[in-house]
Protein backbone atom coordinates (compact mmCIF):
# COMPACT_ATOMS: atom_id res chain seq x y z
CA UNK A 1 0.00 0.00 0.00
CA UNK A 2 2.94 2.42 0.09
CA UNK A 3 3.93 1.63 -3.24
CA UNK A 4 0.05 3.08 -4.37
CA UNK A 5 0.65 6.09 -2.26
CA UNK A 6 4.14 7.22 -3.22
CA UNK A 7 2.98 5.99 -7.08
CA UNK A 8 -0.07 8.54 -6.87
CA UNK A 9 1.23 11.49 -5.54
CA UNK A 10 4.34 10.86 -7.95
CA UNK A 11 7.08 11.83 -5.47
CA UNK A 12 5.80 15.27 -3.87
CA UNK A 13 6.45 15.58 -0.59
CA UNK A 14 3.83 16.67 2.14
CA UNK A 15 4.38 19.06 4.91
CA UNK A 16 2.65 20.22 7.85
CA UNK A 17 4.76 23.22 8.52
CA UNK A 18 3.32 25.21 11.79
CA UNK A 19 3.24 28.77 9.60
CA UNK A 20 0.58 27.31 7.26
CA UNK A 21 -1.50 26.05 10.27
CA UNK A 22 -1.17 29.81 11.54
CA UNK A 23 -2.95 31.03 8.20
CA UNK A 24 -5.90 29.44 9.67
CA UNK A 25 -8.92 30.67 12.07
CA UNK A 26 -9.16 28.81 15.42
CA UNK A 27 -12.90 28.50 13.47
CA UNK A 28 -13.49 29.23 9.85
CA UNK A 29 -17.04 27.89 8.97
CA UNK A 30 -19.53 25.28 9.59
CA UNK A 31 -21.69 23.44 7.68
CA UNK A 32 -25.05 21.11 6.94
CA UNK A 33 -25.15 18.61 3.77
CA UNK A 34 -28.15 16.12 3.43
CA UNK A 35 -28.05 13.20 0.79
CA UNK A 36 -31.16 11.74 -0.48
CA UNK A 37 -32.47 10.32 -3.28
CA UNK A 38 -36.14 12.20 -3.08
CA UNK A 39 -34.03 15.28 -4.27
CA UNK A 40 -33.26 14.28 -7.95
CA UNK A 41 -36.96 12.85 -8.11
CA UNK A 42 -37.55 15.30 -10.82
CA UNK A 43 -35.64 13.02 -13.33
CA UNK A 44 -37.69 9.74 -12.44
CA UNK A 45 -40.78 8.97 -13.61
CA UNK A 46 -43.23 7.93 -10.89
CA UNK A 47 -43.72 6.26 -8.28
CA UNK A 48 -40.94 7.34 -6.89
CA UNK A 49 -41.35 4.83 -3.25
CA UNK A 50 -39.53 2.15 -5.15
CA UNK A 51 -36.16 4.07 -5.81
CA UNK A 52 -34.29 4.19 -2.50
CA UNK A 53 -30.87 3.91 -1.84
CA UNK A 54 -28.96 6.63 0.10
CA UNK A 55 -29.71 8.78 2.89
CA UNK A 56 -26.81 10.88 4.41
CA UNK A 57 -26.42 13.54 7.02
CA UNK A 58 -23.07 15.55 8.10
CA UNK A 59 -22.59 18.05 10.24
CA UNK A 60 -19.28 20.16 10.52
CA UNK A 61 -17.14 22.60 11.33
CA UNK A 62 -13.80 23.80 10.03
CA UNK A 63 -10.39 25.67 10.92
CA UNK A 64 -7.42 25.05 13.65
CA UNK A 65 -9.55 23.87 16.32
CA UNK A 66 -10.84 21.51 14.21
CA UNK A 67 -7.52 19.71 14.95
CA UNK A 68 -7.14 19.96 18.40
CA UNK A 69 -5.84 16.88 20.01
CA UNK A 70 -8.34 16.47 22.82
CA UNK A 71 -10.85 15.66 19.90
CA UNK A 72 -9.14 12.41 19.69
CA UNK A 73 -9.55 11.74 16.09
CA UNK A 74 -7.55 14.19 15.10
CA UNK A 75 -4.43 13.04 16.65
CA UNK A 76 -4.72 9.30 15.30
CA UNK A 77 -5.06 10.44 11.58
CA UNK A 78 -1.92 13.02 11.99
CA UNK A 79 -0.10 9.87 13.14
CA UNK A 80 -1.32 7.57 10.30
CA UNK A 81 -0.38 10.86 7.60
CA UNK A 82 3.20 10.48 9.67
CA UNK A 83 3.74 7.25 8.99
CA UNK A 84 2.53 6.69 5.49
CA UNK A 85 2.72 10.20 3.88
CA UNK A 86 4.68 12.70 5.66
CA UNK A 87 8.17 10.61 6.29
CA UNK A 88 7.65 8.52 3.95
CA UNK A 89 8.24 11.06 0.87
CA UNK A 90 11.30 13.01 -0.06
CA UNK A 91 10.91 16.65 -0.85
CA UNK A 92 10.70 16.86 -4.54
CA UNK A 93 10.14 20.62 -4.98
CA UNK A 94 6.64 20.52 -3.53
CA UNK A 95 5.46 24.16 -2.18
CA UNK A 96 2.62 23.93 0.41
CA UNK A 97 0.66 27.21 0.42
CA UNK A 98 -2.55 26.42 2.09
CA UNK A 99 -3.89 23.74 5.08
CA UNK A 100 -6.79 23.61 6.54
CA UNK A 101 -8.87 21.08 8.56
CA UNK A 102 -12.40 19.61 9.43
CA UNK A 103 -14.22 17.78 11.94
CA UNK A 104 -17.48 15.78 11.26
CA UNK A 105 -19.80 14.10 12.47
CA UNK A 106 -21.47 11.80 9.78
CA UNK A 107 -24.14 9.59 9.04
CA UNK A 108 -25.18 7.26 6.01
CA UNK A 109 -27.14 4.83 5.26
CA UNK A 110 -28.14 2.52 1.79
CA UNK A 111 -30.78 0.83 1.17
CA UNK A 112 -32.82 -2.10 -1.43
CA UNK A 113 -35.42 -0.49 -3.45
CA UNK A 114 -38.20 -0.55 -0.78
CA UNK A 115 -37.90 0.66 2.40
CA UNK A 116 -40.91 -0.03 3.11
CA UNK A 117 -43.55 -3.15 3.37
CA UNK A 118 -46.74 -0.82 4.51
CA UNK A 119 -47.59 0.39 0.74
CA UNK A 120 -49.84 -1.51 -2.40
CA UNK A 121 -47.18 -0.77 -4.40
CA UNK A 122 -44.95 -3.27 -2.33
CA UNK A 123 -47.32 -5.69 -2.32
CA UNK A 124 -47.47 -5.64 -5.96
CA UNK A 125 -43.54 -5.86 -6.30
CA UNK A 126 -43.97 -8.72 -3.82
CA UNK A 127 -46.59 -10.79 -6.37
CA UNK A 128 -44.33 -9.92 -9.44
CA UNK A 129 -41.50 -11.67 -7.90
CA UNK A 130 -39.62 -9.02 -6.17
CA UNK A 131 -36.89 -10.20 -4.02
CA UNK A 132 -35.00 -8.95 -1.20
CA UNK A 133 -32.15 -11.27 -1.53
CA UNK A 134 -31.42 -10.32 -4.76
CA UNK A 135 -31.01 -6.48 -3.63
CA UNK A 136 -28.62 -4.98 -1.55
CA UNK A 137 -29.68 -4.65 2.27
CA UNK A 138 -29.78 -2.27 4.41
CA UNK A 139 -26.94 -0.90 5.99
CA UNK A 140 -25.39 2.38 7.80
CA UNK A 141 -22.78 4.30 9.73
CA UNK A 142 -22.81 7.24 12.39
CA UNK A 143 -19.53 8.50 13.18
CA UNK A 144 -17.16 11.40 13.36
CA UNK A 145 -14.20 12.19 10.86
CA UNK A 146 -11.01 14.35 11.36
CA UNK A 147 -9.56 15.41 7.56
CA UNK A 148 -6.26 17.70 6.61
CA UNK A 149 -5.70 19.12 3.13
CA UNK A 150 -2.73 20.78 1.79
CA UNK A 151 -2.99 22.71 -1.36
CA UNK A 152 0.34 23.81 -2.92
CA UNK A 153 2.13 23.86 -6.20
CA UNK A 154 5.25 22.55 -7.85
CA UNK A 155 7.69 24.03 -10.07
CA UNK A 156 9.30 21.89 -12.76
CA UNK A 157 12.75 24.01 -13.21
CA UNK A 158 13.17 22.32 -17.11
CA UNK A 159 10.18 24.04 -18.64
CA UNK A 160 9.02 26.19 -16.27
CA UNK A 161 5.99 24.81 -15.37
CA UNK A 162 4.25 25.30 -12.38
CA UNK A 163 1.73 22.21 -11.54
CA UNK A 164 -1.38 22.91 -9.16
CA UNK A 165 -2.11 20.34 -6.91
CA UNK A 166 -3.94 19.32 -3.60
CA UNK A 167 -3.35 16.41 -1.12
CA UNK A 168 -6.24 15.11 1.14
CA UNK A 169 -6.55 12.50 3.95
CA UNK A 170 -9.13 11.80 6.17
CA UNK A 171 -9.83 9.02 9.26
CA UNK A 172 -13.49 8.58 10.12
CA UNK A 173 -14.28 6.12 13.46
CA UNK A 174 -17.55 5.42 14.25
CA UNK A 175 -20.27 2.39 14.85
CA UNK A 176 -22.19 0.34 12.53
CA UNK A 177 -26.50 0.01 12.55
CA UNK A 178 -27.78 2.30 14.72
CA UNK A 179 -31.52 3.04 14.69
CA UNK A 180 -30.92 7.01 14.20
CA UNK A 181 -30.50 6.45 10.34
CA UNK A 182 -34.31 5.50 10.13
CA UNK A 183 -35.12 8.72 11.63
CA UNK A 184 -33.23 10.41 9.49
CA UNK A 185 -34.79 8.58 6.47
CA UNK A 186 -37.59 9.58 7.19
CA UNK A 187 -36.89 13.16 8.55
CA UNK A 188 -35.95 14.03 4.60
CA UNK A 189 -38.03 11.48 2.46
CA UNK A 190 -40.90 13.84 1.96
CA UNK A 191 -44.10 12.22 0.93
CA UNK A 192 -42.36 9.00 0.54
CA UNK A 193 -43.84 6.23 3.09
CA UNK A 194 -42.63 5.61 6.22
CA UNK A 195 -39.39 3.69 6.19
CA UNK A 196 -39.75 0.62 8.76
CA UNK A 197 -37.70 -2.15 7.33
CA UNK A 198 -34.53 -0.96 8.47
CA UNK A 199 -35.71 -2.32 12.25
CA UNK A 200 -35.16 -6.53 12.27
CA UNK A 201 -38.21 -8.22 12.58
CA UNK A 202 -37.89 -12.08 12.39
CA UNK A 203 -41.66 -12.71 11.78
CA UNK A 204 -41.39 -11.39 7.93
CA UNK A 205 -40.96 -13.77 5.34
CA UNK A 206 -38.52 -11.48 3.76
CA UNK A 207 -34.90 -10.28 5.53
CA UNK A 208 -35.39 -7.05 7.54
CA UNK A 209 -32.49 -4.90 9.40
CA UNK A 210 -29.17 -3.90 8.45
CA UNK A 211 -26.37 -6.40 7.43
CA UNK A 212 -23.70 -4.88 9.88
CA UNK A 213 -24.42 -6.00 13.63
CA UNK A 214 -25.82 -3.48 16.07
CA UNK A 215 -22.82 -1.09 17.15
CA UNK A 216 -19.88 -2.81 15.24
CA UNK A 217 -17.24 -0.49 15.44
CA UNK A 218 -15.24 0.72 11.33
CA UNK A 219 -13.41 2.90 10.51
CA UNK A 220 -11.83 3.83 7.44
CA UNK A 221 -8.85 5.79 6.44
CA UNK A 222 -9.14 8.08 2.83
CA UNK A 223 -6.20 9.16 0.61
CA UNK A 224 -6.91 11.54 -2.14
CA UNK A 225 -4.49 13.50 -4.55
CA UNK A 226 -5.49 16.13 -7.14
CA UNK A 227 -3.17 17.70 -9.95
CA UNK A 228 -4.40 19.98 -12.20
CA UNK A 229 -3.43 18.58 -16.03
CA UNK A 230 -5.11 21.84 -18.25
CA UNK A 231 -6.27 24.80 -17.46
CA UNK A 232 -7.54 26.19 -20.83
CA UNK A 233 -8.63 29.56 -19.68
CA UNK A 234 -8.24 31.06 -15.85
CA UNK A 235 -11.35 29.85 -14.33
CA UNK A 236 -11.45 26.56 -15.77
CA UNK A 237 -10.00 23.58 -14.53
CA UNK A 238 -9.53 19.85 -15.39
CA UNK A 239 -7.34 17.68 -12.98
CA UNK A 240 -6.95 14.24 -12.14
CA UNK A 241 -7.94 12.63 -8.47
CA UNK A 242 -5.93 9.50 -7.79
CA UNK A 243 -7.92 8.15 -4.32
CA UNK A 244 -7.35 5.14 -1.88
CA UNK A 245 -9.51 3.76 0.64
CA UNK A 246 -8.77 1.76 3.57
CA UNK A 247 -11.28 -0.13 6.18
CA UNK A 248 -15.37 -0.06 5.62
CA UNK A 249 -14.76 0.49 2.02
CA UNK A 250 -11.93 -0.32 0.60
CA UNK A 251 -10.52 0.09 -2.87
CA UNK A 252 -7.98 1.86 -5.38
CA UNK A 253 -9.96 4.78 -7.47
CA UNK A 254 -8.86 7.35 -10.50
CA UNK A 255 -11.23 9.94 -11.02
CA UNK A 256 -11.09 13.48 -12.99
CA UNK A 257 -12.98 16.82 -12.55
CA UNK A 258 -13.65 19.51 -14.85
CA UNK A 259 -15.31 22.39 -13.78
CA UNK A 260 -15.36 26.81 -13.55
CA UNK A 261 -13.92 27.63 -10.38
CA UNK A 262 -14.24 30.68 -8.29
CA UNK A 263 -11.55 33.12 -7.93
CA UNK A 264 -9.77 31.99 -5.18
CA UNK A 265 -10.02 28.38 -6.08
CA UNK A 266 -7.26 26.44 -8.26
CA UNK A 267 -8.85 22.87 -7.47
CA UNK A 268 -12.39 21.44 -8.63
CA UNK A 269 -14.79 20.97 -6.06
CA UNK A 270 -15.52 17.47 -6.34
CA UNK A 271 -19.37 17.98 -5.38
CA UNK A 272 -20.30 14.47 -5.26
CA UNK A 273 -22.36 12.62 -2.23
CA UNK A 274 -21.47 13.32 1.11
CA UNK A 275 -20.27 9.35 1.75
CA UNK A 276 -17.55 9.38 4.40
CA UNK A 277 -14.74 8.54 2.06
CA UNK A 278 -15.42 11.99 -0.25
CA UNK A 279 -15.10 15.17 2.00
CA UNK A 280 -15.74 18.33 0.00
CA UNK A 281 -13.81 21.72 -0.53
CA UNK A 282 -14.86 24.93 0.89
CA UNK A 283 -12.88 28.39 0.52
CA UNK A 284 -14.06 32.37 0.62
CA UNK A 285 -14.56 34.16 -2.49
CA UNK A 286 -13.01 37.30 -3.07
CA UNK A 287 -16.25 38.52 -4.44
CA UNK A 288 -19.65 39.22 -3.41
CA UNK A 289 -21.42 36.36 -5.81
CA UNK A 290 -19.14 33.40 -6.14
CA UNK A 291 -20.64 30.78 -8.82
CA UNK A 292 -18.91 27.50 -9.73
CA UNK A 293 -19.44 24.43 -11.50
CA UNK A 294 -18.40 21.25 -11.64
CA UNK A 295 -18.94 17.64 -13.13
CA UNK A 296 -16.91 14.73 -12.85
CA UNK A 297 -16.35 10.67 -12.45
CA UNK A 298 -14.22 8.04 -10.34
CA UNK A 299 -13.54 4.15 -11.64
CA UNK A 300 -13.17 2.09 -8.44
CA UNK A 301 -11.51 -1.02 -7.93
CA UNK A 302 -13.69 -2.53 -5.11
CA UNK A 303 -11.89 -4.68 -2.81
CA UNK A 304 -14.11 -4.86 0.08
CA UNK A 305 -17.63 -2.78 0.91
CA UNK A 306 -18.63 -3.41 4.49
CA UNK A 307 -22.08 -1.99 3.08
CA UNK A 308 -22.84 -4.37 0.64
CA UNK A 309 -20.21 -7.57 2.52
CA UNK A 310 -21.37 -7.40 6.10
CA UNK A 311 -18.72 -8.26 8.46
CA UNK A 312 -17.87 -11.45 7.46
CA UNK A 313 -21.02 -12.96 6.93
CA UNK A 314 -21.96 -11.89 10.58
CA UNK A 315 -25.82 -11.50 9.30
CA UNK A 316 -26.63 -14.67 7.07
CA UNK A 317 -29.85 -13.86 6.05
CA UNK A 318 -28.95 -11.23 3.67
CA UNK A 319 -25.20 -10.05 2.48
CA UNK A 320 -23.25 -9.65 -0.72
CA UNK A 321 -20.68 -12.51 -1.07
CA UNK A 322 -17.42 -10.90 -2.27
CA UNK A 323 -18.13 -13.26 -5.46
CA UNK A 324 -21.25 -11.31 -5.98
CA UNK A 325 -19.66 -7.74 -5.51
CA UNK A 326 -18.46 -5.97 -8.68
CA UNK A 327 -15.09 -4.98 -8.59
CA UNK A 328 -14.90 -2.05 -10.89
CA UNK A 329 -17.73 0.17 -10.09
CA UNK A 330 -18.12 3.71 -12.26
CA UNK A 331 -19.70 7.29 -9.82
CA UNK A 332 -20.36 9.90 -11.79
CA UNK A 333 -21.65 14.00 -10.55
CA UNK A 334 -22.65 17.10 -11.79
CA UNK A 335 -22.79 20.30 -9.06
CA UNK A 336 -22.86 23.82 -8.85
CA UNK A 337 -22.35 25.78 -5.59
CA UNK A 338 -23.05 29.71 -4.77
CA UNK A 339 -21.70 31.88 -2.33
CA UNK A 340 -23.32 35.08 -1.33
CA UNK A 341 -22.00 38.11 0.71
CA UNK A 342 -18.72 35.96 1.69
CA UNK A 343 -21.08 34.11 4.57
CA UNK A 344 -22.98 32.05 2.96
CA UNK A 345 -22.92 29.22 0.33
CA UNK A 346 -25.38 26.92 -1.28
CA UNK A 347 -24.64 23.94 -2.84
CA UNK A 348 -26.31 20.87 -4.71
CA UNK A 349 -25.14 18.07 -6.91
CA UNK A 350 -26.75 15.02 -8.41
CA UNK A 351 -24.79 11.92 -8.22
CA UNK A 352 -25.01 8.16 -9.71
CA UNK A 353 -23.25 4.83 -9.29
CA UNK A 354 -23.55 2.19 -11.71
CA UNK A 355 -24.50 -1.46 -9.88
CA UNK A 356 -22.57 -2.58 -7.26
CA UNK A 357 -23.42 -6.37 -7.63
CA UNK A 358 -24.35 -9.06 -9.86
CA UNK A 359 -27.83 -10.12 -9.16
CA UNK A 360 -31.33 -9.63 -10.45
CA UNK A 361 -31.84 -6.33 -8.87
CA UNK A 362 -28.95 -4.46 -10.13
CA UNK A 363 -29.44 -1.17 -11.19
CA UNK A 364 -27.46 2.47 -11.37
CA UNK A 365 -29.01 4.22 -8.56
CA UNK A 366 -28.72 8.22 -8.48
CA UNK A 367 -29.56 10.76 -5.64
CA UNK A 368 -29.08 14.42 -4.64
CA UNK A 369 -27.33 16.10 -2.40
CA UNK A 370 -28.15 19.78 -0.65
CA UNK A 371 -25.61 21.47 1.06
CA UNK A 372 -25.36 24.66 3.09
CA UNK A 373 -22.40 26.55 4.83
CA UNK A 374 -21.56 29.75 6.95
CA UNK A 375 -18.33 30.86 6.52
CA UNK A 376 -16.26 32.47 8.95
CA UNK A 377 -12.91 33.10 7.39
CA UNK A 378 -11.84 35.74 5.79
CA UNK A 379 -11.77 35.54 1.70
CA UNK A 380 -9.53 33.55 0.06
CA UNK A 381 -9.15 31.19 3.23
CA UNK A 382 -10.39 27.57 3.23
CA UNK A 383 -11.52 24.90 5.57
CA UNK A 384 -11.46 21.87 4.61
CA UNK A 385 -14.59 19.45 5.06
Amino acid sequence: MRFLLVFFITFFSVSSDQSLRAQQKDFSGVEVSVDQDRFVDFLRQQPYERDNHTIGLRIGFYGKAANHTYLGLPWVRENIDAFLIDNLLHNRGFQPEVISHNFAITINGFSPSYISDQTLLFDAAQLSGYDFLQDRPFSSFTGIRSSRRLEGSKLFAHSAHRLDMAISTSFTFGFASFGMIQGIENLFGGNRPEANLWKRDETKVYPTGQTMPKGLPVLMYSFSYEAVVLRPIRKIVIQLRPEVNLGTYTNVGVGMDIGKVMNVEKNVDNLGYTDANNPSLLKVNNENIGIAISAGFTARAVLYNAHLNGIYSANPDHYISLQDTRKLVLETYVGAKIQLLKKIEFSMSINSRTSEFKLAEKKTPYWGTLGMKYLIAPEGEGCYD
